[in-house]
């Protein structure tokens, strides 16, 4: 991850030098040509960005619903009335930490 971020920031970096000299020639075509492409660039970057977020949130997510799977099969076949208050408390807790990631999901994709 942080090395396609580093050649994003290379290719931003390299539109910027080429833009400024398109300047120095006085090009205003080329200019407009890579202030279009850095635009489309920029754009493309913020789209992946977003859908390598929204990925993470619902690998969170999943990972959640298998701890409550692994906590509701312990919280069956324990008869230990310390071990199943522990298990529910932790079921609870993940189960609300589940409802702030649908939250958070369900944002991602309205900005979308």
């Amino acid at each position: 991850m942080q090395r396609a971020k580093t050649h994003s920031y290379l290719q931003v970096d390299d539109y910027l030098d080429l833009l400024n000299y398109a300047k120095q020639l006085n090009d205003i075509q080329w200019q407009q040509e890579l202030k279009e492409a850095l635009q489309h660039h920029l754009q493309e970057n913020s789209k992946e960005a977003k859908d390598s977020k929204i990925n993470e949130l619902w690998r969170h997510f999943d990972q959640i619903n298998d701890r409550l799977l692994e906590l509701f099969e312990l919280l069956r076949h324990s008869n230990n009335p310390a071990e199943r208050n522990s298990w529910s408390e932790q079921i609870w807790e993940l189960k609300l930490e589940r409802i702030k990631l649908e939250k958070q999901i369900q944002a991602s994709y309205a900005h979308f």
